[in-house]
C-alpha cells in the first residue's frame, strides 16, 4: 500500500516577522526625510522653471497687443496690518501673516487707452498756485465721483497733443471740493523733458488726450506655485542689493507689478504704492514658506533658516533692457564673505547682492 508523500509547508516565523517589520520600520525612517528633501527642493526648481515660463508668456502677449502687459504678483495675506494690545497699540501695527510671499501669479494688462467719451474731446491744464488741475470736458465720465475708471489715490499717465511724453497724473484722494472728482498733473520736466502745450493752458480751447490707466488682472489663467514654493517679496527687488517689494504697512495689501513693454522690456513697475522705472534687474526669490522671515532674513540656526541663506533656492531674474529671464540658485553668503576684507562692514543689501552673485554675473551651473 502506497502512502502519499507529506508537503511540508514552510513559513515564516512570528519572530522572523517582526524582524523583517523592525527592518522595514527603520528603513522608512531614514528614507522618508531624504525623499521628502528632494521633494522640496524639486518643487522649487519646478516652481522656478514655471514661473520663467510665465514671464515669457506675458512677454509675448505685449508682442501680440502692442501695448503693455506683464506680471501681477499677488499677496497671500490682503488683510490690513492688525493692532496689537497695550498703550501703544496704534504704534505697532502687526503685519498680516502672508504679506511677505505669493503664490499665485497673475497676468498683468494695461486697460486700452481712454481719450474721451467724445470724438474731440478736449482737456485745459490750469494751476491754482500750488498743483497744476487737468480740467476735463463737461461730458467726461471721469467728472462723476463714483467712476469706476480712475479711484481716489490712483495714478494714471496722460498724453496732451496726442505727442511728446507721458505725464504721471493722479487723481485726488481728498478733493477740495467734497464729492468732486479732481486730478492733478504731475509734471516732471526732469525725467520726461516735457512742458504743458499752449493750447491746453485756457483761455485757449484745450487739446486732445490720451491717457494710460494702471494694469489690471486678465482673466489668463493664473500660476499657482507647487505646494511648499513660495515667492519670497521679504528679500526681493530691483538692483544688485535692492529688497523693495518686503511689504510695509503702506504695502501691506499691494501687489507686486512688472509690466513689459511689446519688445520685451521691463516698464514700470509698482510696488508699495509707487511706480518706478527701474535702472537695474528685478530679482525674485523662490523658497520655501516656512523659511519666509521679514524681521530677520538672515536667519541661519541649526533647527531654522531663512530663504535668503538656503543655497537650493533659487533667484528668477528679468533683464531691465532687453527682458531676459535667468534662474540660478542662491549663491552662499557665508563662503562669500570669507574672501572679503572687512566682512562685518557689509549692510543687509550688501549681503542680498552676494547672494545674487550668480544669476547677476551668470557665473553658476545651473542648467534649466
Amino acid at each position: 500500500m502506497k502512502y502519499p508523500l507529506r508537503r511540508r509547508l514552510k513559513a515564516m516565523t512570528l519572530v522572523e516577522i517582526m524582524v523583517v517589520t523592525a527592518i522595514m520600520s527603520l528603513l522608512a525612517v531614514v528614507m522618508v526625510p531624504t525623499v521628502k528633501f528632494q521633494y522640496r527642493n524639486r518643487s522649487v526648481k519646478e516652481g522656478a522653471r514655471q514661473l520663467n515660463a510665465f514671464i515669457s508668456a506675458a512677454q509675448a502677449r505685449a508682442q501680440q497687443l502692442g501695448r503693455p502687459v506683464g506680471i501681477w504678483v499677488e499677496r497671500f495675506s490682503k488683510q490690513a496690518p492688525a493692532q496689537i494690545a497695550g498703550a501703544n497699540a496704534a504704534l505697532n501695527p502687526v503685519l498680516p501673516v502672508g504679506a511677505n510671499y505669493a503664490i499665485q501669479v497673475y497676468q498683468a494688462e494695461i486697460p486700452r487707452p481712454y481719450s474721451g467719451d467724445l470724438r474731440d474731446s478736449r482737456v485745459t491744464v490750469s494751476s491754482n498756485g500750488t498743483n497744476l488741475t487737468i480740467n476735463f470736458p463737461p461730458a467726461s465720465a471721469l467728472l462723476n465721483p463714483n467712476n469706476p475708471l480712475i479711484r481716489p489715490g490712483e495714478r494714471f499717465k496722460i498724453q496732451l497733443d496726442h505727442r511728446g511724453p507721458f505725464h504721471e497724473a493722479v487723481r485726488l484722494a481728498n478733493p477740495v471740493v467734497a464729492g468732486a472728482a479732481e486730478y492733478i498733473l504731475l509734471l516732471d520736466t526732469v525725467s520726461t523733458g516735457g512742458r504743458v502745450p499752449k493750447a491746453a493752458i485756457p483761455p485757449m480751447s484745450g487739446v486732445p488726450f490720451t491717457i494710460h490707466r494702471r494694469p489690471v488682472r486678465s482673466f489668463v489663467t493664473p500660476l499657482r506655485l507647487p505646494q511648499g514654493a513660495v515667492i519670497d517679496l521679504s528679500v526681493s527687488g530691483i538692483g544688485s542689493g535692492g529688497t523693495e517689494f518686503n511689504s510695509t504697512l503702506a504695502a501691506a495689501q499691494r501687489p507686486v507689478v512688472v509690466m513689459f513693454h511689446p519688445d520685451g522690456s521691463v516698464g514700470d513697475v509698482y510696488f508699495d504704492g509707487t511706480v518706478d522705472r527701474p535702472l537695474g534687474g528685478i530679482h525674485l526669490l523662490i523658497g520655501r514658506q516656512e523659511m519666509v522671515y521679514p524681521t530677520n532674513q538672515l536667519l541661519e540656526t541649526e533647527t531654522e533658516s531663512a530663504n535668503l541663506r538656503y543655497t537650493e533656492n533659487r533667484w528668477v531674474s528679468i533683464n531691465h533692457r532687453t527682458g531676459t529671464v535667468t534662474s540660478e540658485v542662491l549663491a552662499d553668503i557665508g563662503s562669500a564673505m570669507k574672501f572679503l576684507p572687512n566682512p562685518g562692514n557689509l549692510t543687509f543689501a550688501d549681503k542680498v547682492g552676494l547672494s545674487r552673485e550668480l544669476v547677476r554675473t551668470g557665473t553658476g551651473l545651473e542648467d534649466d
